[in-house]
């Protein structure tokens, strides 16, 4: 039987490796060595003061860290994870990359009409580049949890954490971002590829995760779920999701010999 990769899980904005506690439970069940990370800033819930100035170079560089040290493992990220994710894969040789409501790269403008209610607030105040914020429950109801049980998200709220107003900036503008942190070099990345999309996700619509897939030009393997929005690591049916992830990493991803390499 085939060795399986380690698994390196990314968690998105406002939240800690934490938040992937049931995937981890069952990727390791199945016999895969997983690998949930924090990004920096992030290690701790009371994070407020350590996240300022904190810039999305700072997350790259901890995670190519983090992959260096292990052999060719697969990536798999949630929602900014998704676009850490791909700008790990354009520096290094991975076995493959699972993006879950992903951000985009700087080439896809993200914002959209549906997400402003959410975010207004934070991005009206002035020279938030140079402080962290949090989510209201309010706004995390309405960004991420609206297609979350009522009765589950308290305790999902209370998992969320301050983040860098640094980074919501430099993912919020897309070319706008004139540091570029956020630009992917797409023919850099040569491992398989997955996205998955919630049909009802406000804060990744996926009228941007559709142009994602329009944008690598069929490389990109696409699994849409309609009724699903942006927390599709524990809405309803789950597990199920995993399952079905942890089925395509063993068709798409084979081990090779060797740790993982710069692509250059």
């Amino acid at each position: 039987m085939s060795e399986k990769p380690d698994i390196v899980f990314i968690h998105g904005m406002w939240s800690r490796h934490t938040v992937w506690e049931g995937w981890t439970s069952l990727f390791r069940q199945m016999g895969f060595r997983c690998h949930a990370i924090d990004l920096p800033g992030h290690e701790e819930r009371g994070s407020d003061v350590l996240l300022q100035g904190m810039a999305l170079q700072h997350y790259v560089d901890a995670v190519v860290d983090a992959v260096t040290r292990l052999h060719r493992p697969v990536l798999l990220g949630h929602s900014l994870g998704g676009l850490i994710g791909q700008l790990v894969a354009q520096r290094l040789k991975i076995a493959g990359l699972v993006m879950i409501n992903s951000a985009a790269p700087a080439q896809i403008f993200p914002l959209r009409l549906s997400m402003l209610p959410g975010l207004v607030r934070h991005f009206g105040k002035w020279a938030l580049w140079r402080r962290s914020f949090r989510l209201s429950p309010w706004e995390a109801n309405y960004l991420i949890f609206n297609r979350v049980g009522a009765d589950e998200r308290a305790a999902l709220y209370e998992l969320l954490i301050a983040e860098s107003g640094m980074v919501a900036y430099e993912v919020g503008f897309g070319r706008l971002n004139l540091s570029h942190s956020n630009r992917v070099h797409k023919d850099s990345i040569t491992c398989p590829m997955l996205s998955l999309a919630g049909g009802q996700d406000r804060i990744i619509p996926r009228s941007v995760s559709r142009r994602m897939v329009r944008w690598y030009g069929g490389r990109l393997d696409y699994w849409e779920y309609p009724s699903h929005g942006h927390w599709l690591l524990g809405e309803s049916d789950w597990n199920l999701r995993a399952y079905n992830v942890a089925a395509w990493i063993l068709s798409k991803c084979p081990v090779e010999n060797g740790v993982v390499g710069s692509t250059s």
